[in-house]
């Protein structure tokens, strides 16, 4: 800024409204003082139950011949459950309980409660005590959202016949920032997720056990013949992607060990790690794929301390210099076209089942479970393919992770 124009007072004050603006839009302002618990919910499902369309209420309670299903969902947060103090009162008719009742909320976005919805603590282990809600005020905040204020009282309900009319089972899981994860996710979809995550988890491992030296500290291809490989692009895509981040190893830090030139950042525009990154398959298919080395000129750098020499690996053809391939065009027609590998067809030696996840990423669908088991058949080692296809696959697992959490 300039002398004359000093802007700091008034900007400060601007960053401090926005601030408290923004905490409006946070589902988690509204319970600062409020402790979460976790319950089972029983949330009515509107479109298996029979309600009365003005008052979208039952026409009658739970019964042998109630109308209303519920949704169960495991693991529900609900916030501002209060101690459970029991009362008696001495009327005319002599000692009578007093209704055990209180209030709880419901962050937004997660599910819409109505009357006649249940839930039971999880920490009474006791037995089963099953509230019923009775009320529900909505308070809609700026940005749309709504949370929700229930009055509950004690319920003394037939808790195996009200499992009669569950039709679906859900759990709420942990949102990460920055996904499209839904917080309420079915129990079949919550399944195949860990069996993608398990596998993405595993390859994570293998491909620390196979190529991480510890020499040099980063990520080093050699074939039978010691010849040591780095590959600066690669380095870069996982360390842009958080690829194997959330693996067993997690001590292990993703960074470049050699200094870049300056036409890094245009060079890796063309490589298949930026197609993959944007899911494009029309990049892909042009994207630089065949390899050449040079030397790598360790001083200054981790390298040079080592005897065995080391080479770089460049996405450029020069007229001279070794050159490999590290997708193969059959591959990369196959993601362009969407042609799945059928094993009932193709010859699996030369063409594994598991390459059918990366297609199905570029062309926004989600792997099967045969697909999935496919990959405990590969037989890993210190291959090239592996050292290229390992990172793909770990990213395509974890994009369709997300995909399935995402679906309501």
């Amino acid at each position: 800024m300039g002398k004359l124009l000093d802007t700091k007072y008034h900007d400060t004050v601007q960053d401090v409204t926005e601030f408290y603006s923004d905490l409006i839009h946070n589902g988690l302002y509204k319970f600062n003082d409020k402790r979460p618990t976790i319950v089972t919910y029983y949330n009515i499902n509107k479109q298996y139950s029979s309600l009365d369309p003005g008052s979208k209420l039952s026409y009658s309670p739970i019964g042998e011949d109630t109308p209303l299903r519920w949704n169960r969902i495991n693991g529900f947060m609900v916030y501002g459950f209060s101690r459970i103090q029991t009362e008696v009162n001495y009327d005319e008719y002599g000692l009578e309980g007093v209704p055990i009742t209180g209030e709880i909320y419901v962050m937004p976005n997660q599910i819409t409660p109505t009357e006649n919805d249940y839930f039971e603590v999880e920490h009474i282990k006791d037995s089963t005590w099953l509230f019923v809600i009775t009320d529900v005020q909505s308070d809609t905040l700026s940005n749309g959202a709504n949370c929700y204020r229930l009055a509950y009282k004690l319920e003394y309900v037939d808790h195996d016949r009200l499992m009669n009319y569950v039709v679906s089972d859900y759990t709420m899981i942990t949102k990460r920032n920055g996904t499209n994860i839904t917080e309420i996710v079915k129990n079949d979809n919550l399944d195949l997720a860990k069996e993608f995550d398990r596998r993405a988890v595993m390859l994570k491992s293998f491909f620390n056990d196979l190529f991480y030296n510890e020499f040099v500290q980063t990520y080093i291809y050699s074939d039978i013949t010691e010849f040591r490989v780095y590959d600066p692009f690669m380095i870069e895509f996982l360390h842009r992607n958080h690829v194997l981040d959330n693996g067993e190893d997690s001590y292990i830090c993703v960074t470049q060990q050699i200094p870049l030139p300056p036409t890094f950042s245009m060079d890796y525009e063309h490589t298949f790690y930026r197609a993959m990154e944007l899911k494009d398959k029309d990049r892909m298919s042009t994207s630089d794929r065949a390899i050449i080395i040079e030397e790598l000129k360790s001083f200054g750098t981790t390298f040079a301390s080592r005897f065995e020499p080391y080479f770089v690996a460049k996405y450029k053809t020069p007229e001279t210099g070794y050159k490999g391939y590290c997708l193969k065009d059959g591959f990369i027609t196959r993601i362009k076209e969407n042609i799945l590998i059928d094993p009932s067809k193709d010859n699996m030696e030369v063409k594994p089942y598991w390459v059918n996840i990366i297609i199905r990423y570029f062309n926004n669908t989600i792997p099967s479970m045969d697909e999935i088991k496919s990959i405990d058949e590969w037989r890993f080692d210190n291959s090239i393919e592996a050292y290229y296809m390992i990172p793909l696959l770990i990213m395509s697992l974890e994009t369709a992770i997300e995909k399935v959490l995402s679906q309501t």
